[in-house]
């Protein structure tokens, strides 16, 4: 499925950017392809995967508004929405985390789009000699930059890389904790080779080990609490950019790094001399500050507003599906939802059409208990699926709710947050379960507040938000004993065996055919005992850009943060 479509005449190019020394080709002997939409496994144990050399790999990056030759200088100037939390790569769950692959380094990155096409960064080869075995050859050349934070200006080694895994199984905070906890026995560094075994096989390593919350900083940054105290506003690393500064609930300023080891052809990368980025909470003033071309991108809200901007004429746009959603959460701990009927009388009063139509004006899809960009038909149910699995029914529901004597619950959720129009969601939601005879007292909550409540379990419902989810593990891990986290922090599943088991199967198959057989195995054997996260829909999102930014690499997901082709005219 090609995820990019083209608007307002503008090209997106078929030709691949394969940058030098950093794509793989599909399809390598021994190199399970696990990210969301597919892969497979060719060849035997003891095989290497290289990068492929510029033109040869059968699949990678589209090029939107292509043009060449390259300018070289400008700035990249782009909004966040929310605030940043702090630069900590190894803590952040903040937008920061966008702007970790222009700073840092990741081992290697598999796209969640197109699983065929990977970005080996900090490693520029893997070996996978046995299912537990990971052996990555770092790339010699991966500079540190210049930088205001003391640390020298060297090479990234073996030792930084086992500093961070040491860092993020230590750190109980770690939003990529519970990977390195529960399936990294140890990391090795021998000169240039790093070799990471995991405690048995796991399916989604690549994904995980290449997630942004797992890059790889100097080691002097995470050494001790000094040094991590000047992450929550500068930085130093190996990635095209550095930190320069950052003020709260204001922005940042990202300056080149002159010592980036990326090249293409004979250019060095990147092409601009940094990248500013505006706190902007008011999606109005966001618009404005793009239409206005104080911005060079802007991420719409919808199709209709793509399409008008895409009819400017100053702008094209680029489409994608958008990993992420709004769940509705229930706490199967306590009553009403340790009830099964309490979860599927809700679960049948939820009307996603409804959603999509009112919200994205058709432009979504529903999702199954692993949501649709993941792959439908593979790790995804279809809709027909769906409709049998989780339908619609207020009928029902309302029987439910008089056999329970009446359901009523509690409903927390983050007040006014402009993510995946999650405000438009809580008065859709509301009323459905209104009309399925279901009473809901509604707590709205400070951002803060509402994710310290979610956290603890402190909660008969929430109405929550999710960041960027490219693989089934995520959704279904909240199902399992331990929780999302593996840490029984945000929710803890219905206490299930057969759930827990299920799920395991999913992580430790590694041959793809089989794991889209355990992932849907895991997905029935949940909704046989009434599920207790329901992701609700995902949108499609739309960046628009002005026709002054060059180059930009798509199709292939958030991987696209890891190259910097892009250029901006004068």
């Amino acid at each position: 499925m090609t995820l990019w479509d083209r608007y307002a005449g503008r090209r997106i190019s078929r030709r691949r950017a394969l940058q030098s020394g950093a794509a793989a080709g599909a399809g390598a002997a021994g190199l399970w392809l696990i990210a969301c939409g597919g892969g497979s496994r060719s060849g035997g144990d003891g095989a290497t995967a290289t990068p492929a050399a510029r033109g040869s790999a059968p699949g990678g990056a589209d090029i939107a508004n292509e043009a060449s030759p390259p300018r070289r200088g400008g700035r990249l100037r782009i909004a966040t929405p929310a605030p940043f939390d702090t630069f900590d790569p190894h803590l952040a769950v903040g937008s920061s985390v966008q702007l970790f692959p222009r700073i840092y380094n990741v081992l290697v990155n598999q796209s969640p789009a197109r699983p065929e096409f990977m970005v080996f960064d900090l490693a520029e080869s893997l070996e996978t000699p046995d299912s537990t075995t990971w052996i990555l050859h770092l790339r010699p050349g991966v500079r540190i930059g210049p930088n205001d934070v003391g640390v020298p200006e060297r090479d990234l080694d073996g030792d930084d890389v086992v500093a961070t895994f040491q860092r993020i199984k230590a750190e109980p905070r770690s939003p990529n904790g519970a990977f390195v906890k529960d399936f990294v026995a140890s990391v090795r560094a021998e000169g240039s080779t790093v070799t990471i075994t995991t405690t048995k096989p796991y399916a989604w390593f690549l994904t995980r080990v290449g997630n942004f919350v797992n890059a790889i900083p100097p080691r002097e940054l995470i050494a001790d609490a000094s040094a991590v105290e000047k992450l929550r506003s500068a930085s130093a690393g190996g990635g095209p950019f550095r930190l320069a500064s950052s003020t709260e609930n204001e922005g940042a300023r990202l300056e080149r790094n002159p010592s980036y080891y990326l090249h293409e052809g004979s250019e060095a990368l990147p092409y601009v001399d940094g990248i500013d980025v505006r706190v902007i909470p008011d999606r109005s003033a966001w618009r404005t500050a793009f239409q206005s071309q104080q911005l060079d991108a802007y991420a719409a809200d919808s199709k209709r507003e793509a399409d008008s901007l895409a009819a400017d004429g100053r702008f094209f746009v680029i489409k994608d599906p958008l990993f992420q959603f709004v769940p509705l959460t229930m706490n199967a701990e306590h009553p009403p939802f340790n009830d099964p009927r309490a979860r599927r009388a809700v679960s049948r009063a939820i009307n996603r059409r409804q959603l999509i139509d009112i919200i994205y004006a058709g432009d979504a899809k529903p999702n199954g208990l692993v949501h649709w960009p993941c792959g439908v038909g593979t790790y995804a149910f279809n809709e027909d699926e769906l409709d049998q699995l989780q339908p619609h029914d207020p009928a029902e529901a309302r029987r439910l709710s008089d056999a329970l004597g009446g359901l009523r619950f509690k409903m927390i959720y983050p007040a006014n947050t402009p993510v995946v129009q999650h405000s438009e969601h809580v008065p859709i939601i509301l009323q459905q379960m209104r009309d399925a005879g279901i009473g809901v007292e509604e707590s709205p909550l400070e951002f803060t507040k509402w994710l310290g409540e979610y956290r603890a379990r402190n909660y008969d419902a929430s109405l929550a938000l999710t960041q960027v989810i490219e693989t089934p593990e995520f959704p279904l891990n909240w199902h399992t004993s331990n929780g999302p986290a593996g840490d029984g922090s945000f929710g803890k599943g219905i206490g299930d065996a057969e759930i827990d088991e299920a799920i395991e199967r999913t992580k430790t198959t590694t041959d793809f055919q089989e794991r889209v057989k355990a992932v849907r195995d895991a997905q029935n054997v949940i909704y046989a005992k009434d599920p207790m996260f329901l992701p609700l829909v995902s949108p499609y999102s739309y960046t628009a850009y002005r026709n002054a930014v060059h180059n930009v690499p798509a199709g292939i997901g958030s991987t696209a943060l890891l190259l910097n082709t892009f250029w901006l005219e004068g």
